[in-house]
């Protein structure tokens, strides 16, 4: 979807600010696709950040780390696997998070009450050889090499350092009303979300924000308030895999929401609601 999500940056965007940065997919599809000259990447998970941090200053050495993790697990995949998890809830290396993500379910973050990563690792399969991780490792590298900044910091504090020139990419890392999200540290308050959403109205700061949607005729995400004025779009994301599993032919749609900046700053872009294909 990010193709469909970039179609609504302003051609006179200077940065794009990610204050839920996890995989930054949507900076770095920016970046190539020349959308923005400059990203900024934050967010409040720590361990995380040294990962990016790593990418962008020492790849290299990161690359050759989840080489040696990769080599030892060999004939020991599964014991190996919760070893480095172990030891990366003592340590937070960023050589360990990069394994854990090849190795894990889904490659995604889960963290139990206590803030320790317990995703479980899929046991199909080893993870991807070290040449491919090298390789994506260096071709990130590249594209963020003198056009990223990185900063490790809660969503709002992200979100005061945003200009009139900038736009901001929201993700909020759960759904539903002040519920912990095991993939998130810290437990993320909606009302503070839509607070923060308002004080960006108010500044003129134009963004995006990827909230809610639907599968079939279900729908989940608790309701924006109407009062933040934001223009609600569905892009397109597919068959849904469970209801395939489920012997159903359902799809699901993702919504985007506009913020009254952006709206106004996209005059030359026709904008549409109907389901837009991702």
């Amino acid at each position: 979807m990010a193709k469909a999500i970039l179609s609504y940056l302003p051609k006179d965007a200077t940065r794009l600010i990610e204050p839920f940065g996890g995989s930054a997919a949507i900076s770095l599809a920016a970046l190539a696709a020349r959308k923005v000259p400059h990203i900024l990447i934050a967010d409040s998970d720590q361990p995380l950040m040294r990962l990016w941090e790593a990418i962008l200053y020492a790849p290299e050495r990161l690359a050759e780390g989840y080489q040696a993790l990769w080599e030892a697990q060999l004939g020991q995949e599964r014991a190996f696997y919760e070893r480095v998890r172990a030891a990366f809830n003592r340590e937070h290396c960023p050589e360990q998070l990069l394994y854990l993500l090849a190795r894990c379910v889904k490659a995604s973050v889960h963290y139990n009450a206590q803030g320790e990563f317990n995703q479980s690792a899929d046991h199909r399969r080893k993870g991807a050889k070290p040449h491919t991780v090298r390789k994506r490792l260096m071709d990130t590298h590249a594209l963020l090499k003198g056009r990223a900044t990185l900063l490790c910091a809660d969503y709002r504090e992200t979100l005061q350092l945003a200009t009139p020139q900038d736009v901001v990419y929201l993700d909020p890392p759960y759904a539903g009303v002040a519920q912990r999200d095991k993939r998130y540290r810290a437990c993320l308050d909606q009302a503070d979300l839509f607070e923060a959403l308002h004080a960006l109205n108010k500044r003129q700061i134009a963004y995006l924000l990827s909230y809610d949607g639907r599968t079939g005729t279900k729908t989940y995400g608790a309701p924006l308030p109407e009062s933040l004025d934001l223009l609600r779009l569905e892009l397109y994301a597919g068959r849904s895999s469970q209801a395939t599993l489920n012997g159903k032919s359902a799809f699901t749609y993702e919504a985007l929401y506009l913020s009254p900046t952006l709206q106004a700053r996209l005059s030359d872009v026709a904008l549409q609601l109907e389901p837009l294909a991702a």
